[in-house]
């Protein structure tokens, strides 16, 4: 009779033939007995069924049989031991294995496979990059108290080394933090650590971080630190921005004196340069003249050789011109009885025009001009308008 036909009694087992057991995890014994009944029918066909309660005897199983289902269970066991030692490592990834509890090496990405029961794994992500923060309250080189706060990242670099060579590797790693914090502030002054110094404390701790860490073994690498703002501690918070504020209006100061000398440097060296110019102009125009002089000299000799007195009298009437020519007064030869009219008034006017226009060009630019209040001379009542004119060519 069927399980499900009517009038049957629900309550009894139709495998066991007793009653039926209530819903629960199946039996180990009767999921035993059940894969050896399907082997028995595998190889050797039907056998039929007892209706008898308990397990068939082992007598009444051919040895053949009993052979080949050990076999088959070695077989379908070794195929499940096979499976389950393969695994797959992504790229970012890399495994430890060991053998026996003892390190053996370590794989990196794609399919690889351990014999299950002689060898495990570990598998660590070695990309990950993780942070932690650290804060506390530290003295400076100049005994002053400061809070100093640092944020570290890092991730994994030695799969060995983080797994076995240190207990906690991060643990160490937030010590090490918070000496290295501590050796480079007792090392800074407090202005350096607030304000210019932020940028070489932050260089210096990551510099000891890595060597305590190549030091330990920790299998961790330091990808950054960021030193988080500094502040002093509350109770000189006022004090403190007080010198923020004198360091700012030090710095607005310095400004403006590099903005006034950026000014006024390049007016001076402009100026510098002019005078040197007009001193090698002069120097040039005072060295050709003396050779233009030595020239003409030089030129007058052999004359002077031939005809010494003519010469001389002709130099020596040559400077006396060039000397009355830039004389206000005028020489007359009273022994000539020759008498001419001068414009005297008009010689001393052109005279003094020329000698306006002569102070004018040597008077500097940058200087004011001096008022020349001179008046032209007038010829006096009691002087001779008319003087005699010699026919040797003298006045």
């Amino acid at each position: 009779m069927a399980e499900n036909e009517p009038g049957s009694d629900k309550n009894k087992d139709i495998w066991s033939k007793g009653p039926k057991r209530e819903a629960g995890p199946p039996d180990l014994d009767e999921l035993l007995n059940k894969l050896q009944k399907k082997i028995n029918s595998f190889f050797v066909g039907k056998i039929g069924r007892k209706r008898t309660t308990g397990v068939p005897s082992k007598s009444k199983v051919p040895k053949i049989l009993t052979l080949r289902s050990i076999l088959l269970v070695l077989l379908v066991a070794i195929i499940i031991w096979v499976t389950f030692g393969v695994f797959i490592v992504s790229p970012a990834e890399r495994a430890a294995i060991l053998r026996f509890g003892k390190y053996s090496k370590t794989v990196g990405p794609g399919p690889h496979w351990i014999p299950r029961f002689i060898e495990s794994r570990y598998t660590i992500n070695v990309q990950k990059v993780s942070t932690f923060s650290y804060q506390a309250e530290m003295l400076t080189k100049d005994e002053n108290i400061v809070s100093v706060s640092v944020a570290v990242q890092y991730r994994i670099d030695n799969v060995r080394d983080y797994l076995f060579n240190v207990v906690d590797s991060v643990a160490s790693l937030q010590q090490a933090t918070a000496s290295a914090l501590r050796q480079v502030v007792g090392h800074t002054t407090l202005d350096e650590t607030l304000t210019t110094g932020r940028e070489l404390v932050r260089e210096q701790v990551s510099q000891q971080l890595t060597k305590i860490l190549d030091r330990y073994h920790c299998g961790l690498v330091i990808t950054d630190v960021a030193l988080q703002p500094t502040k002093p501690p509350e109770a000189v918070t006022e004090a403190f921005d007080d010198v923020n504020k004198a360091r700012e209006d030090e710095q607005r100061y310095i400004n403006q004196a590099k903005a006034y000398q950026q000014k006024v440097v390049p007016i001076a060296e402009g100026r510098a340069s002019r005078i040197l110019k007009e001193a090698n102009a002069y120097q040039e125009k005072v060295v050709l003249q003396s050779e233009a002089d030595t020239a003409q000299y030089l030129a007058l000799l052999p004359q002077y050789e031939r005809a010494p007195g003519v010469t001389r009298e002709r130099l020596y009437l040559s400077t006396i011109e060039e000397v009355l020519r830039n004389s206000s007064k005028i020489l007359v030869d009273v022994k000539s009885a020759n008498m001419i009219y001068l414009p005297l008034d008009k010689l001393f006017a052109k005279e003094l025009k020329s000698k306006k226009i002569s102070e004018f060009a040597e008077t500097p630019v940058s200087e004011p001009k001096l008022t020349d209040t001179t008046k032209p001379v007038q010829p006096s009542s009691e002087r001779p308008s008319r003087v005699g004119y010699s026919d040797e060519g003298g006045y």
